[in-house]
């Protein structure tokens, strides 16, 4: 899944697009030599071309500005924004390469100015109608709009809560917001489809990682807001990359789905980029383990999950990564021809026979029943049994128990949980604070300690808080728990839990400074990296970073977003206001993370709860720690860079900047151990 070139001739679609599902395989092809594939020809629009997308453009614009916007709901009007969405990216960012591009942006600025044309009669047909309908919604994250696609059969009764199949698409080294719309609308439905279909767009090629893994809920949030959904009958598809996101995401979330189905695509980082973690510094072997769906298989215990790899495709080795993790674990195999069953659990491997990067219809038979057979029962919240392992608090639950603290980050942490009558057996191991759901026993065993469950903190609240102290497991009352709630006792919690990435799945607010800084060498990197955040963001996470000045930051900002701040505390007001409380100490001339550094020669970079709102971070002089090289390559190497904190050697005359130390903070949020980079 490797973007070669920094701009992608034409359409290519590099990856299948997603499973495509309810039996309309791709038809069964025997391996054979492929004839070199002839390159595309790029054609770029004439100058009189941009100038009519750009007239197009601002009639578009202009009249969504002349709609009274408080009249309809926000999805609708996204609905409209989207084609201006399209159409501007595209046009700003050049990624123009066929020559139907032009043609294809005039006709999708006219279907928005269709839509708002229909909003000011106060009407929105396309909302009620069967079929792949295109939809917007405005995001969270940066209040960008983003498209999805819901595809209705024609006789499927809207009145009533329907399954729902959400579908993640494989690489497409050309996609934009433009193309994903071409690639839907007007798409035949099949009359026999059990359900809505949902596609997004994912924020394009990043496996459902940041922001478009916050898409993917995002999205499904649209869905609901607009039809209705059956909770308990959601599943979860994808093939290639979409494959390695459902892998990603049916692992890290097993108490969302009722099936999960990942083909293809990659479980793991090391060997899918060959590359040895032995010789990568100790602090990426850990950020590795944020994504890297092998280390969670245990999870397949949680969930129903059927893998699928062509016979001939390298990317085979994604499900059989799966399998042999799950025999280390103790699972045995049961292998018939081509289909392997888990003993002891719900999971199944399927190979297509013959088959290269792609499936064939046996295969998609047996996938699409695997998932009818688990929705007619539905989803069955409160399993007999959990088995449930991670490695950070991002990924924290499994159906009636979440991991609320631990006791070392980015270790392997475990409960294994048994309802028996009216007590809750649990074992943990590397948990300090775990929640349980209260009604589902009278008490629990929690290893070993016999505590009570239904009845503790007095019924207030719809967990439990049990937390591991030296003499052994209690149980909170009402008001400890509600102050870890609410974030505010200093330690790593699901809210804040780190590294530096971790800030860009969620409503965020780049901070710039506007007072004169300590040090101007480092203004000008602060400066620099603001910049290039901005600029990498919009291209590969299509969205605009929100910006303010310092003096401009609202109380409603520091409640509702993670504040990137900019600058030293000389130049930025509010690092300034929150710089006594984060785990650095920050002179004119020195700061000290771990260990003491010339301010100037070196600058820091760090992420920790905001002390204005604990529930949200502070991030100082950085954006995502990934490279533009990162994002063009395989998706794979889209983890983080640095930690939760890393100091960086300044830059002189034509030198790049250097990271000489990165690490994390301990459960604590203060320092640990310095991580060398090797």
């Amino acid at each position: 899944m490797r973007l070669t070139k920094y701009v992608v001739p034409a359409i290519v679609v590099c990856l299948v697009v997603g499973p495509l599902a309810f039996g309309q395989a791709p038809a069964a092809k025997a391996p054979a030599k492929k004839a070199a594939a002839k390159k595309a020809e790029v054609v770029k629009p004439t100058d009189a071309d941009r100038e009519r997308v750009r007239t197009e453009i601002k009639r578009l614009k202009d009249a969504l500005a002349t709609l009274p916007n408080k009249n309809h709901h926000p999805d609708v009007i996204a609905d409209a924004e989207i084609y201006l969405k399209a159409a501007e990216f595209m046009d700003r960012f050049d990624e123009y390469s066929g020559k139907n591009d032009v043609a294809t942006l005039v006709d999708q600025i006219e279907t928005g100015i269709s839509r708002v044309d229909s909003l000011k009669a106060g009407q929105s047909p396309w909302a009620k109608i069967s079929g792949s309908v295109v939809r917007g919604y405005r995001s969270d994250v940066d209040r960008s709009v983003q498209p999805y696609v819901v595809e209705i059969p024609a006789k499927l009764d809207l009145t009533k809560p329907s399954r729902l199949d959400v579908v993640l698409h494989g690489r497409n080294a050309g996609l934009n917001e433009s193309r994903f719309i071409k690639m839907h609308e007007g798409k035949k439905v099949p009359d026999d489809r059990p359900g809505i279909t949902l596609h997004m767009m994912g924020r394009t090629n990043n496996a459902y990682r940041w922001a478009g893994e916050t898409d993917v809920f995002e999205s499904i949030k649209a869905v609901k807001r607009n039809y209705l959904i059956d909770e308990d009958r959601i599943v979860l598809r994808g093939f290639s990359m979409g494959g390695a996101g459902a892998w990603h995401l049916g692992l890290h979330y097993p108490s969302l789905w009722v099936s999960v189905e990942a083909g293809a695509g990659f479980t793991d980082t090391w060997k899918y980029t060959n590359a040895d973690p032995a010789k990568a510094p100790e602090y990426r072997v850990k950020a590795a383990r944020l994504y890297d769906a092998v280390d969670y298989a245990l999870n397949a215990f949680d969930v129903p999950m059927i893998g699928y790899g062509g016979e001939n495709d390298t990317q085979l080795k994604a499900s059989t990564n799966i399998v042999e993790a799950l025999e280390k674990l103790g699972v045995t195999m049961k292998v018939d021809g081509l289909i392997t069953k888990a003993e002891g659990l719900d999971f199944t491997r399927v190979v297509g026979k013959g088959m290269g990067h792609q499936i064939d219809p046996a295969s998609q038979k047996i996938l699409n029943s695997f998932h009818d057979d688990h929705a007619k029962p539905g989803l069955n919240r409160t399993p007999k049994r959990i088995r449930f392992v991670t490695y950070t608090l991002a990924y924290n639950t499994a159906a009636w128990i979440s991991v609320e603290r631990m006791i070392a980050g980015y270790e392997k942490t475990t409960v294994e949980a048994e309802l028996r009558g009216e007590i809750a057996t649990i074992t943990t191991k590397n948990v300090n604070v775990l929640a349980v759901d209260r009604q589902v026993a009278e008490s629990v065993n929690l290893d070993g300690q016999l505590l009570p469950l239904r009845l503790a903190a007095k019924g207030l609240l719809p967990k439990v808080y049990y937390q591991k102290t030296p003499e052994g497991w209690v149980a909170l009352e009402h008001d400890p728990s509600f102050m870890m709630l609410e974030s505010g006792d200093g330690f790593k919690s699901p809210a804040t839990h780190g590294p530096i990435d971790d800030a860009f799945r969620g409503p965020f607010l780049l901070v710039l400074p506007s007072a004169e800084p300590w040090n101007p060498t480092v203004a000008k990197w602060a400066d620099e990296r603001a910049k290039k955040f901005q600029a990498d963001f919009a291209r590969w996470m299509r969205g605009d970073v929100p910006v303010k000045r310092d003096v401009d930051v609202t109380p409603d900002d520091i409640e509702s977003k993670h504040l990137i701040l900019m600058g030293d505390p000389g130049s930025n007001k509010m690092l300034a206001r929150v710089i006594k409380d984060l785990p650095i100490t920050w002179t004119k001339e020195k700061f000290t993370l771990g260990e003491t550094h010339a301010f100037g020669e070196f600058a820091p970079v760090l992420i920790a709860p905001n002390p204005l709102n604990r529930k949200r971070y502070v991030v100082v002089n950085s954006g995502h720690t990934l490279e533009e090289s990162d994002f063009i390559g395989t998706n794979a190497l889209l983890y983080p860079r640095i930690g939760d904190w890393g100091v960086f050697r300044l830059p002189k005359s034509d030198q790049k900047q250097e990271l000489v130390k990165s690490g994390y903070f301990n459960q604590r949020w203060r320092m640990a151990e310095a991580n060398q980079p090797r």
